[in-house]
């Protein structure tokens, strides 16, 4: 073990014990600040186009042949591999997602972990030591897929990809040590950012990924999608279980902003006791928004843990860019945003890009259009389940629209239509807007993502159409989504040829 190596962690511990002393006496996280040369050294490619690449995909169609099907149908130039999965979704001929026209069907046997090999000192302070996937015969997709990718000028990136997946309780050794535990005192499935081993266990990826393979990782992608406990109430579609976290850590962060553990757990409560009145239409005297807003004024320790929440999370980012910085500052390092990001106004103030702008070197947005039409109408139905039961969401529509600045159509058409192109470049715009041109933007195109069967399902017109308003929006590069296994080839070559012509005029 190199003496660096040791500095590195020495010096970056340092500065994380030292944050959290000051974040125990103010209201917001202070923030480490990235190397000041990381931007000036950044090697991130003027039109990125991405593509996410689930690790069976290279098993099942060969590297070479997956490779020439995104190069010369996709115009893809940097490919984003799970590095760590626990979310194998595998379709089959007749199942709910059906299988494109590429790929094998799929078996229901899988593991999950991380898809490299990693050395056992960068997980040396954390309890999580033990998650490399034994699928498909321990395959390495770094060493595998890195080298041929990049023999074809293609970077690769190594996509982190975190969300809490109930199988990892089972398959990670001392996980259930680290996960949240809700406001009636019970653990659940989704582990606490706030937990040293769990943060350990996440710096250890990135430094295993960046320290471990220098000459094949060229950037890395990070993503989860997970919100605080209010968020978690409200619902939609990225909804985890339990309203929390009330852990020993969680408490101990509470204490040192002098909010009170014991009104939040009441606070929460009365919450859930409001929302299940709305499950069995129970409607207070005075309905459900002015009872929702009038627990709120009760007990303003709703909103201070669910800032407590949001605010570790974007800790735990921040510190990941750093340490990403501190060993690769010329490598890109960017964060995948989720959908929900463009359906919550709740969730909109809380992912705020003017403040994410701080730790990154580019977003990817989930800018998926055609999904959207079922996915916003999910988030409707929850909103009219919860807060604004008292309400259809064909009532409250027309004013949803006009505070989240978009033009589409009725509800009852959501799921058939998807959204407008229009949609994607709303966002790219808002997006540029909100980080003032200082990291690069990318959308992610829709191209398949699943839907039912009866929903809106993707057309070669539909992807041309996306591509050119994320690039008439000021895009820097496009991620295409989700997944290429998912996609449908004359659906990817739209795509591609949509962003040669673009982007061939300079």
């Amino acid at each position: 073990m190199s003496s660096e190596w040791f500095g590195r962690r020495a010096f970056l511990r340092l500065c994380s014990a030292c944050a959290a002393c000051l974040t125990s006496t103010t209201t917001r996280p202070v923030r480490a600040a990235p190397p000041q040369n990381a931007r000036a050294a950044l090697k991130i490619r003027p039109h990125a186009v991405a593509i996410q690449m689930k690790p069976y995909a290279w098993v099942d169609e060969g590297i070479d042949s997956a490779l020439d099907n995104l190069q010369q149908k996709g115009a893809v130039n940097t490919v984003w591999a799970y590095t760590y999965d626990y979310s194998e979704a595998r379709m089959t001929r007749e199942g709910s997602i059906p299988l494109p026209d590429h790929g094998k069907p799929g078996s229901p046997e899988f593991v999950g972990g991380a898809f490299y090999d990693y050395d056992p000192k960068f997980f040396r302070d954390t309890v999580l030591k033990d998650f490399r996937s034994p699928d498909y015969g321990k395959f390495n997709v770094i060493t595998e897929v890195a080298p041929k990718a990049k023999a074809r000028g293609m970077d690769f990136f190594a996509w982190d990809y975190n969300n809490a997946v109930p199988l990892m309780n089972r398959n990670i050794p001392n996980y259930s040590r680290v996960t949240e535990i809700d406001v009636y005192g019970r653990r659940t499935t989704s582990p606490c950012f706030n937990h040293p081993d769990y943060r350990a266990h996440l710096s250890g990826k990135i430094e295993s990924l960046l320290i471990g393979y220098p000459s094949l990782v060229d950037g890395i992608a990070w993503g989860c999608e997970r919100m605080g406990p209010l968020q978690n109430m409200i619902g939609g579609t990225w909804s985890t279980a339990g309203i929390s976290c009330f852990c020993e850590h969680c408490r101990a962060k509470a204490r040192g902003r002098e909010i009170s553990v014991v009104r939040a757990q009441q606070g929460y409560r009365r919450l859930d006791q409001l929302f299940r009145a709305a499950s069995r239409d129970e409607r207070p005297v005075d309905g459900y928004f002015v009872t929702f807003w009038r627990t709120l004024l009760e007990y303003p320790e709703i909103l201070s843990w669910e800032n407590l929440w949001t605010d570790s999370y974007h800790e735990v980012r921040s510190e990941l860019y750093g340490i990403g910085k501190s060993i690769a500052p010329e490598k890109p390092f960017g964060f995948h945003i989720m959908q929900n990001m463009s359906f919550s106004p709740f969730y909109q103030a809380e992912e705020d890009y003017s403040r994410t702008k701080d730790y990154t070197d580019y977003l990817k947005l989930a800018t998926y259009n055609n999904a959207a039409g079922p996915r916003m109408a999910s988030y409707l139905d929850r909103l009219s389940a919860t807060i604004f039961h008292d309400a259809r969401p064909q009532d409250f529509l027309p004013f949803y629209y006009k505070i989240m600045n978009y033009t589409e159509g009725p509800y009852d058409q959501l799921h058939t239509s998807g959204l407008s192109a229009d949609y994607v470049a709303r966002e790219t715009r808002r997006a540029i807007a909100g980080v003032g041109g200082q990291v690069k933007i990318w959308p992610g195109i829709d191209i398949d993502v699943p839907t039912r069967r009866t929903d809106k399902r993707t057309t070669p017109d539909d992807v041309r159409k996306s591509v050119r308003a994320a690039v008439g929006a000021g895009a820097d590069g496009v991620v295409l989504s989700r997944e290429y296994v998912e996609m449908w080839l004359a659906n990817l070559s739209a795509a591609g040829e949509t962003l040669r012509e673009l982007w061939s005029r300079g």
